[in-house]
């Protein structure tokens, strides 16, 4: 399958995919928004509602506020007890005279269905007593249920729920009453009637499908708009959580808001059933619109897709019929040519091309080293000797050792014969950080044996770098130039140092000393040599001429570079206590070194 296929399919899938997704987000979305805009309408409603009923009862408690507050009026409804009692039925019908005229008033006459202040002797005085308003003054308080609540809440008002108005002689229409006690003794009672049909406005809804129902704190039904007493939802909204003292929650099919008023107690619930509503309309009306949306997304992008999936494929058709055409004998013949604006196909371009330099540059150079000569010279370098002679008479000596009991000798050939299998051991040419640690401590071992307490070494070396790959006996040759070279003054103590550490793409090693160090002749007559090492390796044909048996820092400079090319590090430096010379290997690059011609 081709790449612009691919790219198409590909692109075709995770399209589709996001475009379901952001279709199906935004339909949930959407939906959740509708719901929770009809759970704040529900909320709002409730809590307004419960606003107002509270609002209608204060002025009805305001309106027995103001007769309690009456001096006149007050006075009245004292007396009248004490003139019944003596059996002045003038003065008492002159009291009763004067509460008739101050709550006769327009204001309560307009707000209120009728105003009555009574006691159980049946003495009564009424707002209203003509027409059909005239009440009933025979009526018996017995029959009247709310005294006893009335007496028990000790001047509290009561709130009646809806019922037929009893104290109507020629017409008795549902109303809801406020009642109070007169406080101090048997003065009797306060009710302030409002004709039940004004709740119609006080919980009229805009939105015609909420239906609302309210209830008195002790659970009576004070009003319902529907059947919502019946479906028992009160009961679980009073045992909801509250927030910002509006209950809400979804219960089959309905949504519910409960809110109790702060006066009163009045518990509003408001409910709208969610399977007959509009909202269900909108959703389904978003349903289609977003996967219309999906659609139009899709093929929208789709069309991008093609466009785009053209343009990156023409430059890597380009790519691909240019490598097609590349051989080995037109490596050095190659230009890419590529018109593309993305940088990732430029950077591949270019990636590709410097893979096709470095390729000609490691033939040009494979063809230009006599591998095999340089290998054959290090060859005989790390075997000077007969390794089978030297450890037969290793383990000659050693027996020696053994007989006389002499433990150091022994211990002085093990470590000579390892160091011998080590150096001489032609099948493995490199060896990694570790291997060489182990190695110069073998040696170590061997020069402490000639110098003693004169000898100090330490090595402190990163475990990062144990795995990096060095030719064999590189630290040796460097402890030991720093032995040979750099005490001959004979001082009394030779300090040399081994440290190793990573820095990002680049490790060092470095030896330090604490001898005489090297004049500045010296110095340039190494850096010279290496110029030169440097140059025959990467530009003659012929090999590098060394001599045999060589171990100076010339010679470990060429075998390093053999390795990293250039990207080793070797740097010489004279110190004020002493001699440092740091080898490493710097990956500008950030790639691997692999040796070309060992078994590592």
């Amino acid at each position: 399958m081709k790449f612009r296929t691919k790219l198409i399919m590909g692109f075709s899938c995770v399209v589709f995919a996001i475009s379901a997704v952001m279709g199906i987000l935004y339909f949930q979305y959407n939906t959740r928004r509708l719901t929770e805009i009809e759970n704040q309408n529900m909320r709002f409603y409730a809590e307004q509602l419960g606003y107002s009923i509270d609002g209608a009862l204060d002025s009805m408690k305001n309106a027995t506020d103001y007769i309690l507050s009456d001096p006149d009026m007050l006075n009245a409804m004292q007396t009248i007890p004490v003139y019944r009692d003596k059996g002045d039925d003038f003065h008492r019908e002159e009291m009763l005279d004067t509460l008739t005229a101050g709550i006769t008033l327009d204001y309560i006459n307009k707000n209120f269905y009728r105003i009555l202040i009574f006691n159980e002797s049946g003495d009564v005085a009424c707002s209203t007593n003509v027409g059909n308003m005239i009440i009933d003054k025979e009526r018996d308080t017995g029959e009247i249920s709310w005294l006893e609540e009335a007496a028990e809440k000790y001047g509290q008002p009561v709130i009646v729920a809806p019922h037929k108005d009893g104290w109507g002689e020629r017409q008795q229409i549902q109303v809801y009453s406020l009642g109070r006690k007169v406080q101090g003794g048997d003065f009797g009672y306060i009710e302030v009637q409002s004709d039940a049909s004004n709740l119609e406005s006080i919980f009229q809804l805009p939105d015609t499908e909420v239906e609302v129902a309210a209830w008195l704190p002790d659970g009576t039904l004070f009003y319902t708009s529907g059947d919502l007493e019946e479906k028992g939802f009160l009961q679980y909204m009073q045992a909801a959580k509250r927030e910002d003292d509006v209950a809400s929650m979804e219960k089959d099919g309905y949504l519910l808001s409960y809110f109790v008023s702060d006066d009163f107690g009045i518990q509003v619930l408001a409910a709208k059933d969610r399977r007959n509503s509009g909202i269900f309309e909108d959703i389904k009306q978003l349903f289609l619109f977003a996967g219309v949306l999906t659609i139009a997304c899709f093929a929208g992008c789709m069309i991008a897709v093609v466009i785009i999936a053209n343009k990156l494929a023409k430059p890597i058709e380009s790519l691909r019929s240019q490598m097609e055409n590349t051989g080995i004998e037109n490596l050095d013949r190659q230009t890419l040519a590529l018109n593309a604006d993305d940088d990732e196909v430029k950077a591949l371009g270019i990636a590709y091309q410097n893979l096709l330099r470095r390729l000609n540059e490691s033939m040009i150079k494979e063809r230009r080293l006599s591998v095999l000569q340089l290998q054959a010279q290090f060859d005989t370098l790390q075997a000077q000797v007969n390794p089978h002679f030297l450890y037969n008479v290793l383990n000659t000596i050693s027996n020696r050792g053994i007989i006389n009991e002499d433990e150091v000798i022994c211990e002085i050939c093990g470590s000579l014969a390892a160091m011998l299998r080590y150096s001489s051991n032609n099948k493995e040419r490199y060896a990694t950080v570790k291997e060489e640690l182990d190695y110069l401590d073998k040696y170590v071992y061997l020069l402490k044996s000639r110098y003693e307490h004169r000898l100090e070494v330490e090595v402190d070396v990163s475990s990062d770098i144990l795995q990096e790959i060095l030719p064999k006996v590189v630290l040796q040759q460097l402890v030991e130039n720093s032995i040979q070279h750099g005490f001959t003054n004979g001082m009394s103590v030779m300090k040399i140092r081994v440290s190793g550490w990573r820095d990002k793409n680049a490790w060092f090693i470095q030896v330090k000393d604490n001898g005489e160090g090297i004049t500045p002749e010296v110095k340039r007559e190494l850096e010279k040599k290496m110029t030169g090492i440097r140059e025959r390796i990467m530009r003659k044909s012929s090999s590098i001429e060394m001599e045999i048996g060589g171990m100076g820092l010339a010679n470990t400079y060429a075998r390093l570079f053999l390795i990293y090319a250039e990207d080793v590090v070797f740097e010489m430096e004279n110190k004020r206590d002493g001699f440092c010379i740091t080898i490493g290997v710097d990956r500008k690059d950030g790639t691997e070194h692999v040796p070309s011609n060992g078994s590592r």
